[in-house]
């Protein structure tokens, strides 16, 4: 054997993974009749041996109005035991085309039971659960089953998110409730008038895909806002600006970004005062912010996670 065809590697670097929890759909196994969503192909009369293909109809509900979301589409085995092995394959707009690969033992359709769930593709991508399984109702042309999915899907290496500032002065603590939850930054808005910068807004996407948005953190005045729009694989790599005294307060007095395609936004506001920057380290990005506020932007600190430059 070619040891290096064959790669072995410890790995201590977190990992990232989304759960899947479908709960109450409805298997509809029609054994005949013009509706028939399975048939056998080899009809063995012993205790074992027979075979039957299925394409069971998986919906959101057990009613008339329900909506067909996926098909279980493979076989069964009588083996002592019914050997059930299909890919349920979504049909629905959310998850069209993505499957789960399901397998295992049934002792009766009847029965309540729980299948394996030992791999997926699409947004199920290297899934592992299981689905449970329970005779909903008996039906003389077959049985609707009640279903139950629980599943992990691993969505790669979670890099640690590091608090960097804030510049500025004192002012209200503003933050986020939990920075390790930014997947990543969707946009920042920024309010400012000629000579400081009012407040900063910012969306972004967690790691369960659930967009997010904080603030404004800030006065309430700015006679100008602009918006900075980021596709998901583009990161704002560097913030600079300056701190001077406003009003008789000390604010952020005005504010610029970099981001990786090497475009920059501002600067907005006035740069009067002493000067800061920071720009993030190779293949990082700024995910989110915090601040302290008055009644302008008093201070501003960026939450930074660091990639790995190898990461696709």
């Amino acid at each position: 054997m070619d040891p290096a065809k064959f790669k072995i590697t410890p790995s201590v670097a977190p990992a990232e993974w989304i759960e899947l929890v479908f709960e109450r759909l409805y298997l509809y196994q029609t054994t005949s009749g013009p509706n028939a969503n399975e048939a056998p192909i080899i009809d063995n009369t012993g205790p074992m041996g027979k075979t039957v293909v299925n394409n069971w109809e998986v919906y959101d509900g057990p009613g008339s109005d329900a909506k067909i979301i996926a098909r279980a589409q493979g076989l069964h085995i009588q083996a002592g035991n019914w050997l059930c092995a299909f890919s349920l394959v979504f049909v629905n707009e959310s998850f069209s085309g993505s499957t789960l690969q399901v397998m295992g033992i049934t002792t009766e359709f009847e029965a309540e039971d729980e299948w394996a769930i030992v791999g997926g593709t699409g947004e199920f991508d290297m899934a592992t659960g299981s689905v449970s399984k329970l005779l909903y109702e008996q039906r003389s042309d077959g049985n609707i089953l009640e279903l139950g999915i629980r599943a992990l899907c691993p969505r790669g290496i979670r890099y640690p998110i590091i608090r960097i500032g804030p510049w500025g002065g004192n002012g209200g603590s503003q933050d986020i409730e939990d920075a390790s939850m930014i997947k990543y930054l969707e946009s920042v808005t920024i309010t400012h008038s000629g000579s400081v910068v009012d407040s900063i807004q910012f969306d972004y996407v967690d790691i369960t895909y659930q967009a997010q948005s904080a603030g404004p953190w800030g006065g309430s005045g700015g006679l100008q806002a602009d918006t900075i729009h980021l596709d998901e694989s583009e990161l704002i790599t560097q913030v600079s600006g300056t701190v001077g005294t406003y009003g008789g307060d000390t604010a952020v007095t005005s504010i610029m970004f970099v981001t990786s395609s090497l475009k920059t936004y501002g600067p907005w506001g006035l740069e009067n005062g002493t000067p800061f920057t920071y720009t993030v380290q190779p293949c990082g990005g700024i995910v989110g912010f915090f601040a302290r506020d008055g009644p302008y932007l008093t201070a501003i600190g960026v939450y930074v996670r660091q990639s790995s430059c190898l990461e696709i």
